[in-house]
């Protein structure tokens, strides 16, 4: 005979959970049950209808047998009521309800009784009652009325409290999202009755968690300070219809619950390809063994401000390349070049294991596409994932209401450089920079920061994946006692060619950074950003005169100027091409308290024809 044991899982606690980044979880609950000697049969109902059913473990049985495991997720009738009769808030506002009914009766019955002692009262008179029965009733009706009005309050507030938490539930029902559908049927087989502690653990999905952080900054005697402090977060939301309540939380970067195989390679065969016989060449992945030399790829040279081709050892500015040499091809073993790649006969069929053909590309090229341009080649890179997990301290509780719900992960105390940056062109104030390194053995994760700058929200950014011993930057808004002042000048030139040439026009440009530190203290590192236009098109030219030696420099290349200043190009965010840096730079130089100080730039501009050209700002 099977022994049946009734289990709720709302009653059992929630050992655990680690969540997933693959919006799954897993669960460890614990079960404290006697079972008997012989078979027994847990029925566990109430578990989430998110529960993965081919996921479910049981341990901690010791000596007892297990002998079977059954998962289910029962369905639900019509009009939305759970199958099973376990629904934690729908049984306890039914009982709720039943207790507020009867006791709404009982306080009915004592003001009935009221109201019939009241009622007697009333009929009573001096000619059928003595004066020494008139008192007995008296007294006897002040106390009774008295009993009557103590049970009747006693009653109200009884109902005031049940009211109460039926409206608790109710609101719990509205904000309680997902539902707890999910059963397990656990056989075990005993050979005495024993007590267990009995652990289910199984994987559910509708859970996720996300990274997030706030950087709390402060100043020192005015100055601020290079401590920092970063609170690491994380927001938890879950709707699997089981609230975990006072658990301990586990976050992790790895997808739980998902198979995983050792990948298998496919063989590969390397044959020849298809050749065209109407164009009457090999298309342009030659043969083994042929002398044919692609073209000579040309260098892409950068070009200057309105369109001069710069040096490609030098600056954008004010230089133009030597013309290109000629395209030559030489055969192999040292044969005489020509000034154009021979036409290579269709190489002769091979016995060798190895041939040259790739699918993708057994199609023959388009006539005239005989000598396609050499592509460049492609690098593909597959990294090892890493899975980083992060342990919340202390127990935590996340209902299951589909609210993200933040728990803190850790403290971390870093020492930041802060940086004085102005771009007085778009803004003329100053902003406060402070650069990071990541000194914790956590690896902080894409996410939101906010920064938080003597207790006040001063802005928010968004940090990439940062290892440790990176750097990550973050803005702790503007400085209001440096004060900068913006100003440029321009003067125009016209040039008569003369009757064989065209009419060119110069405008010369002059921008001036006046730079007032009001602080107490020096600015250590001060950096004013500014640009100067570039041009795509090759008839116009522009010189720039100052900063002296920035023309020539290359990009990353550090001018030193007079008294600690100097000068560089740098590359807008995001900008991928190596090198490149759109014609913007900055200064850096220290300022001392309460120093001014000037930083210049002059350039030209010379394009051709009467009128001067217009500058346009690029958004990208």
């Amino acid at each position: 005979m099977t022994t049946l044991i009734a289990l709720k899982a709302a009653e059992h606690p929630i050992k655990s959970v680690t969540v997933f980044k693959s919006s799954k979880a897993e669960v460890v609950r614990t079960f404290k049950v006697t079972v008997d000697k012989g078979q027994s049969k847990l029925e566990i109902r109430g578990l989430s209808s998110s529960i993965d059913t081919h996921s479910v473990r049981v341990s901690g049985l010791g000596d007892v047998r297990l002998h079977d495991v059954v998962c289910t997720v029962e369905q639900s009738r019509s009009g939305g009521f759970a199958a099973s009769t376990l629904d934690d808030s729908a049984e306890l506002i039914r009982s709720l309800n039943v207790e507020r009914s009867a006791i709404e009766k009982r306080k009915a019955v004592r003001e009935t009784e009221a109201q019939l002692l009241n009622k007697y009262a009333n009929s009573l008179n001096g000619e059928h009652v003595a004066p020494t029965q008139l008192l007995q009733f008296m007294e006897s009706y002040v106390k009774q009325n008295q009993k009557i009005l103590e049970e009747i309050a006693k009653f109200n507030d009884e109902l005031r409290v049940i009211n109460k938490k039926i409206a608790d539930e109710e609101k719990k029902t509205k904000t309680k999202k997902g539902t707890s559908h999910g059963r397990v049927d656990v056989v075990l087989a005993a050979d005495s009755e024993v007590q267990l502690d009995l652990v289910l653990t199984y994987i559910v999905k509708d859970a996720q968690w996300k990274p997030t952080y706030e950087l709390y900054a402060k100043t020192d005697a005015g100055k601020p300070s290079p401590l920092v402090k970063l609170l690491y977060c994380a927001r938890v939301n879950q709707h699997t219809g089981e609230d975990w309540n006072n658990t301990a939380l586990t976050l992790s970067t790895a997808s739980g619950g998902e198979s995983r195989s050792i990948p298998s390679l496919k063989p590969v065969k390397l044959r020849r390809r298809v050749f065209n016989h109407f164009a009457g060449a090999p298309n342009n992945s030659a043969s083994f063994g042929s002398t044919k030399q692609p073209p000579p790829q040309q260098q892409q040279a950068q070009t200057s401000a309105f369109g001069n081709a710069a040096h490609t050892s030098g600056g954008l500015f004010s230089y133009r390349p030597p013309p290109p040499a000629p395209a030559t091809s030489t055969s192999s073993f040292g044969g005489t070049p020509t000034a154009a790649p021979s036409v290579q006969p269709p190489p002769a069929e091979s016995d060798e294991a190895f041939e040259q053909v790739d699918p993708s590309e057994a199609n023959p090229p388009a006539d005239g596409d005989t000598n396609p341009a050499p592509t460049e080649p492609t690098t593909i890179v597959n990294e090892t994932p890493v899975a980083v997990t992060f342990g919340v301290h202390g127990q935590s509780t996340i209902p299951s209401d589909g609210i993200d719900h933040q728990v803190s992960v850790a403290v971390l105390p870093f020492e930041a450089v802060i940086s004085y940056i102005t771009v007085p062109k778009v803004d003329a104030r100053v902003y406060l920079q402070c650069r990071v390194k990541n000194t914790s053995d956590y690896r902080l994760l894409p996410g939101p920061v906010r920064v938080i700058f003597h207790d006040s929200f001063v802005s928010s950014t968004w940090i990439s994946d940062i290892n440790t011993g990176e750097y990550f930057e973050c803005t702790l808004g503007d400085d209001p006692s440096t004060k900068v002042v913006y100003s440029r000048t321009s003067k125009n030139t016209k040039s008569d060619g003369g009757a064989f040439a065209e009419t060119t026009n110069t405008t010369t440009y002059f921008t001036k950074i006046h730079i007032h530190n009001k602080h107490t203290f020096d600015i250590d590192d001060l950096v004013v950003r500014d640009v100067i236009p570039t041009c795509e098109d090759k008839a116009g030219q522009v010189v720039l005169r100052r900063p002296q030696g920035l023309a020539a420099a290359k990009y990353g290349e550090v001018v030193k100027l007079e008294n600690g200043l100097s000068v560089v190009w740098f590359k807008r965010d995001g900008d991928v091409v190596k090198g490149s840096h759109d014609g913007m730079f900055e200064w850096r130089w220290k300022v001392a308290a309460g120093a001014k100080v000037v930083v210049e730039a002059e350039w030209d501009a010379k394009v051709p024809g009467e009128l001067p050209w217009a500058e346009v700002t690029l958004n990208a």
